[in-house]
């Protein structure tokens, strides 16, 4: 027999929320850590879960100012999100696993928390949430396996609600517009970039930047309607140009293979994200921007760093220069950061940068006086 028809009444009542979760262990040397200080943290390598990075900080003697004197030091951890992002629900699930292999019923510990660019924005670190876990006392025996103790991390995203048609039209219009730019349908402008040439739809770029718009239709508007006199595009490649046309009309950028523009080595692919974003800033496409950001967050590194946060500057990145300061502020990084050419010449041109890395130095990463690695 048939399950009945829902009543049009009924419709919208239910919903599927898509998760995404994934479990990973984290396996420390207990017995090394014994004689840690309270703030002293050993940090996990980064892991992916939903298409984003995280990472873990455990504290084996607490933070701080929060360690329980007289009442057992209570082990800490602090997990944060490195990518960028906006209205992301999280659940973090930590288990103790006992010393005979099975997961244990009481050391468990369940947080939750919302991730956003405005959280990230109004802090100087990724946004992130402590866990007070287990006291050290209850680790001695149980749980102790050739020296080391075991958690077990599982990690849930909450995805938006797939019952919702919302999107449906958006997906459509971009389509759409994707599809006007590559059948070359009523082309009326084009652009001279480098020796290349580029034509697009005057009223696409104008209605997607201000800047186009007065560019193309402001008192000073070069390039007539029938496309005679290609307008002059200066210090920018045409591989970053074509990039941040497929922007425009998509509304997405290319994938990281044709981010790197037929060169596969990471150094090419950062650069071109690096002028993307210059570009984006440019001719104000502020989601071009923040995408980039987010991808400049996620790839930096020592040889990166120094480049990063001087674009960072010139183009008012706050989300990035934090993540760069946050980078540095760990000695390790510093100290290799510090032997690079291009730390020199950061020194030299951008005095006050050096200044606040400095001070983010003093207070240390999440505010600790002291880091184990």
């Amino acid at each position: 027999m048939a399950p009945a028809q829902t009543s049009p009444r009924a419709r919208g009542l239910i919903s599927i929320r898509e998760m995404a979760s994934r479990s990973y262990q984290l396996k420390i040397n207990y017995s090394a850590t014994i004689k840690f200080r309270p703030g002293s943290y050993l940090k996990s390598p980064s892991f992916s879960v939903g298409g984003y990075e995280w990472m873990l900080f455990y504290y084996p003697m607490g933070r701080k100012e929060t360690s329980d004197r007289g009442q057992g030091v209570s082990v800490s951890l602090y997990v944060f999100l490195r990518t960028i992002a906006k209205n992301v629900e999280a659940i973090f699930d930590f288990t103790l696993l006992e010393n005979n292999g099975s997961l244990s019923t009481t050391k468990t510990k369940r947080v939750s928390q919302a991730f956003s660019h405005d959280s990230f924005a109004s802090r100087d670190l990724p946004s992130g949430c402590w866990v007070r876990f287990f006291t050290q006392d209850d680790a001695v025996d149980k749980y102790l396996l050739d020296g080391h103790i075991i958690i077990t991390c599982t990690v849930t995203i909450l995805g938006s609600d797939s019952g919702s048609s919302s999107t449906t039209p958006s997906l459509d219009f971009r389509e759409d517009f994707a599809n006007l730019w590559l059948d070359k349908d009523m082309l009326d402008v084009t652009f001279e970039v480098n020796g290349e040439l580029f034509q697009a739809h005057r009223l696409v770029l104008a209605a997607r930047s201000p800047v186009f718009k007065s560019i193309l239709f402001g008192p000073s508007q070069q390039g007539g309607l029938s496309g005679a006199g290609a307008v002059q595009i200066e210090g920018m490649q045409p591989s970053v140009f074509k990039m941040m046309l497929h922007f425009i009309y998509t509304d997405s950028v290319p994938h990281d293979q044709e981010l790197a523009n037929s060169d596969t080595t990471a150094g090419a692919s950062l650069a071109i994200t690096q002028q993307l974003l210059a570009a984006a800033d440019t001719y104000a496409l502020t989601m071009l921007k923040l995408m980039c950001e987010e991808r400049l967050c996620r790839e930096l590194s020592i040889d990166s760093f120094a480049t990063t946060l001087i674009l960072a500057e010139q183009h008012d990145c706050p989300r990035l220069k934090a993540a760069c300061l946050y980078f540095a502020s760990d000695p390790e990084n510093l100290s290799k950061i510090a032997l690079t050419d291009e730390y020199l010449n950061l020194s030299l041109a951008y005095p006050s940068i050096l200044r606040e890395l400095r001070d983010k130095c003093r207070a240390g990463p999440l505010n600790s006086d002291h880091s184990s690695t």
